[in-house]
């Protein structure tokens, strides 16, 4: 059954509209993560309604590809003009553009390709093996464990969010109260939709993404300054490195792509967490740790080969578990409830077919990054010139298309413009929003098991206490927020202070 679902996937992913999906979602991902000020997240909620009207395969293999070539792309802009495509790409600039500088500006943008290769196909592997086995774990899941997975992946993704871990827990708390709107699962009975017809199907978490991750994007593109600076105007040497020197590079790109998997198992990081660790530890395994920062291979190949390693691994997590490992992964989960797909442990059972499918996509998108890569990176010295004044109008019109395409109606703008609000005063005050989408997507599935197991419980919480998995689950989701408390920061701060010099 197995290797059934596996060859499925794989014959799946090479008809040719699959394949033409992961060329354009790659292309698409490479353009944006070559643009200064767009990010993977916000490209893949503006793309997720045009795959509405795709088979769910396919639509979830151009978006994941779109992940990963904008992991790569991120690199281009790092290197030539110093400005880091993505957040994932900020240590590329350490070594990326001191290259550019001497002259090696291709040699730069080879090395980040081909690290960014074998980091991708490395996570690709480990996604292609480890979630099948987590997968036929998580058959044994009822109702009961799934609410303890639920409440497990609220608090950890908050309680790892970047900055503060309240606000990130606050977030989350906000979310699933959003998720709280319109007709309970169980009763059929209208809740918090104070009369209105709009919103008795709930809040549509498609057009939540769509203003939280596009339209502050568009605004801070309109408030940052132009960046004027040295940049790289073109480039005429060799772009892949020799087999020598891509023997010498592979203990850096090995090591980095464990770090970029392992790093993305873990839920509310991603790759700007991955590429810093892959540096540092590049650094420190270094016998010539002075010559970091100068512009050497090893400091791009370190980080690149990291950030894009991050993508199979996140999906590990929210393929096996419906717990995303980013905050794109989470749209991808968006875009499964799209086609009626609810995510969660029973993802790899009941719709293995597509799941596999997907994995395997990931896999062919780097074959399909590498190739438009050489042929791309050439032409993205112009493609990083164009003005933040440009995009902006851009993006917002793109936003308004999407959201609109939805259900044609101009109450989803509405709703999508006021979330692209909450979500710019959010970022001013350092709360997070991908907790928030979280909170929205794991919400359903927290309220149906919840009810579904005090039906078996017959109203009893004792149920979860009985039941072996949901109580640790619910040991750890407390221990992760016990984490996010001022008392364990407290503790933490005085243990670093008392520790010998």
């Amino acid at each position: 059954m197995f290797d059934a679902n596996v060859m499925a996937g794989l014959m799946n992913v090479l008809t040719p509209f699959n394949l033409l999906a992961v060329v354009a979602g790659t292309a698409m991902g490479l353009f944006v993560g070559a643009m200064p000020g767009l990010s993977a997240t916000m490209a893949i909620a503006l793309l997720l309604p045009l795959t509405f009207n795709m088979p769910p395969a396919t639509g979830l293999s151009m978006l994941a590809s779109l992940y990963m070539g904008a992991m790569y792309g991120g690199s281009i802009s790092a290197i030539l003009i110093r400005t880091p495509g993505t957040p994932a790409a900020a240590a590329t600039v350490m070594d990326g553009f001191p290259m550019a500088e001497k002259g090696q500006a291709g040699k730069a943008l080879g090395v980040s390709l081909t690290a960014s290769l074998f980091g991708g196909v490395f996570s690709s592997i480990v996604l292609l093996t480890v979630a099948p086995a987590l997968g036929k774990v998580a058959v044994e899941f009822g109702p009961v464990e799934l609410f303890g997975v639920a409440i497990f992946g609220m608090t950890i993704i908050g309680s790892l969010s970047q900055g503060s871990a309240i606000k990130g827990l606050l977030s989350g708390a906000i979310g699933l109260m959003l998720a709280m709107v319109g007709m309970g699962p169980i009763t059929g009975s209208p809740r918090f939709t104070f009369g209105m017809i709009e919103l008795y199907s709930g809040v549509s978490y498609i057009v939540a993404l769509i203003g939280l991750f596009s339209i502050p994007q568009a605004i801070r593109l309109v408030e940052k300054e132009e960046v004027v600076g040295k940049a790289i105007t073109n480039f005429r040497d060799r772009m892949l490195p020799t087999l020598s020197e891509l023997k010498g590079l592979m203990p850096t790109i090995l090591r980095s792509s464990v770090i970029g998997t392992v790093t993305g198992i873990i839920p509310g990081t991603g790759g700007d967490t991955a590429c810093w660790f892959g540096y540092n530890e590049a650094k420190r395994f270094s016998k010539d740790k002075d010559k970091f920062g100068t512009g050497i291979p090893e400091g791009v190949a370190a980080s690149e080969a990291a950030n894009n390693a991050v993508v199979g691994g996140a999906l590990i997590p929210t393929i096996t578990l419906g717990i995303p490992g980013s905050s794109a992964t989470a749209i991808l989960m968006g875009g499964l409830m799209v086609h009626g797909i609810m995510p969660g442990p029973t993802l790899m059972t009941e719709h293995a077919g597509i799941t596999y499918t997907l994995i395997w996509a990931v896999m062919f998108s780097n074959v399909a990054m590498f190739i438009e890569g050489l042929f791309f990176t050439r032409a993205a010295i112009h493609v990083t010139k164009v003005k933040n004044k440009v995009l902006a109008p851009i993006i917002v019109i793109l936003c308004v298309i999407g959201a609109f395409a939805i259900n044609n109606s101009m109450f989803d703008v509405a709703v999508m413009f006021l979330f692209g609000i909450m979500g710019y005063f959010m970022d001013k005050i350092g709360m997070p929003t991908a907790p928030m989408v979280v909170g929205l997507i794991l919400g359903q599935m927290l309220d149906t098991s919840l009810h579904q197991s005090l039906k078996i419980g017959h109203g009893s919480l004792m149920i979860f206490y009985d039941n072996r998995i949901c109580f640790w689950l619910l040991v750890l989701s407390g221990l992760s927020i016990l984490q996010a408390t001022p008392f364990f920061s407290h503790c933490k701060r005085l243990l670093q202070k008392n520790q010998p010099e």
